[in-house]
């Protein structure tokens, strides 16, 4: 798999190499290090690198996203960055079935990256590899609308051939700065929530910021990067974002929207101050002249993005889509459901105002339709990672019992053949002690098998299997993505009981418990 991305990076980057004429230290300083995912050329001879986040969903269904968990639970910071739900996917079909991706830059946009897009094309010197700061956030907009109409017209040929030749270059959302940022579907889930992403470490390995720079932005690619490849999100320049601020209202966007938001902290913040989660608003206006607010601080790292219905084919899979997810399948037969109920009124009623209330009784209903799915497959997730780690407790388990009983067969074989009664007696001390541990693991083994089945019937009774196998693909493409090679291993076996269980799901505990063990 580790080949196939390489071989695949490799191709995304040949096309995009041409007419690139800059010193690969201006634009990748890192790649002797590992290579960027991808690198688009811009005007001057320049370039610039990307990483490809991966966001494990049902690529096929373009109505499919993945829900996330963002913010993080600090009650002095709570009403801007406290934890809450989103949605994302990314804008493009990723190189293994099942995921789908986007691309944001490698590094924070540098001077010499953003003097190109206006046109000079005075020969870049060591520092120009300086992050660019100074923007307004209107400023970082026209400089993606250059570059993007510059890709667009003068090297289309150099963007990945997923993206049929339409992305264009923006601004990250909030949510994909922060996932990203978090180091995506690269970290263990467990680490994800983490309030950053190298958890115990020193912030200072990762991040340019008071005490490690003199209050004047630095060359990128100075510090180590996070899990996806990315430099600097901690530190150095503070990075525009495409939406304006809003507040958290406990766990949900509040309605006002306000500011700018830059992400990430700049070489002005205190280390405490510098964290996934974090976000800070500055007034889109100044206060004194009424100019846009431009700060010294401020810098952009841009994403590589498309249209959602970027064609009629995929415009017509989407409404068709979205109408079988919304219209009742049963219409019309003894089993109708309250949302199939709901239409039928709503066809039949008359009255203009009752007409209204009956829509908005529907779109809540299936508001909250979608809700209780979503969180069906958050608890299909967690209860199919449950079943891998308790198979592969149940297989470790089933190998300490074979070494003690080999072990005791061992001490009784000696017992007999002794002689001397305390070599006799301290043999038998040592058996006795082992049959206690042989005795407490094989509980053990009990209440591991207890829990496995408890698992196995939540995601059988009553449950949707097709709900339960695309958390499961969803699982799968997470624990890929993150290298768990074990836990994926004891998921497919985990997976091949649910199988068995759903076709015989009144076996024994004993039946359980061998073909646990058998597969």
């Amino acid at each position: 798999m580790r080949f196939a991305a390489l071989c695949l990076s490799l191709l995304l980057a040949t096309p995009a190499a041409a007419g690139v004429t800059w010193d690969k230290a201006q634009y990748d300083p890192a790649a002797g290090t590992a290579p960027a995912d991808l690198i688009l050329p811009m005007p001057c001879g320049g370039a610039m690198a990307f990483q490809r986040v991966v966001v494990p969903v049902e690529a096929d269904d373009p109505l499919a996203d993945r829900r996330i968990r963002v913010g993080q639970s600090d009650p002095e910071t709570g009403y801007s960055d406290y934890l809450r739900t989103a949605y994302l996917r990314g804008a493009f079909p990723g190189p293994a079935p099942g995921d789908s991706v986007y691309y944001i830059a490698r590094y924070e946009m540098t001077r010499a990256q953003g003097r190109a897009l206006t046109g000079d094309c005075s020969p870049p010197k060591r520092i120009d590899r300086t992050a660019l700061g100074g923007l307004s956030w209107f400023r970082a907009v026209e400089l993606s609308q250059l570059y993007s109409e510059w890709l667009l017209t003068e090297a289309r040929d150099a963007l990945p051939p997923e993206t049929d030749g339409r992305a264009y270059l923006r601004l990250p959302t909030e949510t994909e700065w922060e996932f990203a940022a978090r180091g995506g579907a690269a970290v263990d889930p467990t680490v994800f929530p983490s309030r950053r992403f190298f958890g115990e470490g020193d912030l200072l390995d990762y991040a340019k910021v008071v005490g490690s720079a003199r209050g004047a932005l630095l060359p990128v690619g100075l510090t180590r990067p996070n899990p996806l490849g990315l430099y600097d999100v901690y530190g150095n320049a503070e990075e525009l974002m495409l939406e304006p601020y809003r507040l958290n209202a406990v766990g949900r966007e509040h309605g006002q929207a306000g500011g700018l938001v830059t992400r990430g902290g700049s070489v002005l913040s205190a280390p405490a101050q510098v964290y996934s989660a974090e976000r800070t608003e500055y007034p889109l206006y100044s206060a004194s002249d009424g100019s846009a607010t431009a700060g010294e601080t401020f810098g952009l790292r841009l994403v590589l993005s498309r249209s959602v219905a970027w064609s009629d084919p995929v415009l017509r899979e989407i409404k068709a889509g979205w109408i079988a997810r919304t219209e009742d399948a049963g219409r019309g037969g003894a089993d109708q459901t309250p949302l199939g109920t709901l239409t039928e009124m709503i066809d039949e009623e008359i009255d203009p105002r009752r007409k209204a209330a009956l829509q908005e009784l529907q779109l809540e209903v299936r508001r909250s339709a979608e809700e209780a799915t979503a969180a069906f497959g958050e608890a299909a997730k967690s209860n199919l990672l449950n079943g891998a780690v308790l198979v592969g407790a149940m297989l470790a388990g089933r190998l300490e019992e074979a070494r003690m009983s080999s072990e005791l067969i061992g001490i009784a074989d000696q017992t007999r053949l002794c002689t001397r009664p305390e070599q006799c007696a301290a043999l038998r001390g040592a058996g006795g002690q082992l049959m206690t541990k042989l005795a407490t693991l094989r509980e053990v083994q009990k209440t591991y098998l207890l829990s496995l089945r408890s698992a196995v019937e939540s995601l059988t009774e009553g449950a949707d299997p097709q709900l339960t196998d695309d958390a499961l693909r969803l699982l799968q493409g997470e624990l890929s993505a993150s290298s768990q090679r074990q836990i994926l291993d004891n998921l497919t076996r985990f997976s091949a009981v649910l199988d068995a269980y759903r076709d015989h799901p009144d076996m024994s505990e004993d039946e359980l418990h061998a073909l646990v063990l058998s597969r």
